[in-house]
């Protein structure tokens, strides 16, 4: 069964946040879901670009009171 993992990186400065994402992603299980909380809609972007290079899969993007909320499923790992 999959799991959801909320990962609030509002306050963590670039790329520092990137990197904290892709780190949680490697630990998690194919199928899991990461939830970011982050408050840089440039760093959004980029992390949205990282995303679409690997095979993990955005599954939401929405805005929420002072920050943006990225789903991340995580894909399989050859």
């Amino acid at each position: 069964m999959a799991s959801k993992i909320v990962l609030d990186l509002k306050g963590v400065i670039s790329p520092l946040n990137l990197f904290k994402c892709k780190s949680c992603l490697k630990s998690m299980e194919k199928g899991d879901v990461l939830e970011v909380m982050l408050a840089d809609v440039d760093v959004v972007q980029d992390l949205i670009m990282i995303i679409r290079r690997s095979r993990d899969e955005v599954v939401y993007k929405k805005k929420m009171a002072g920050c943006i909320c990225l789903g991340i499923k995580k894909g399989s790992r050859l």
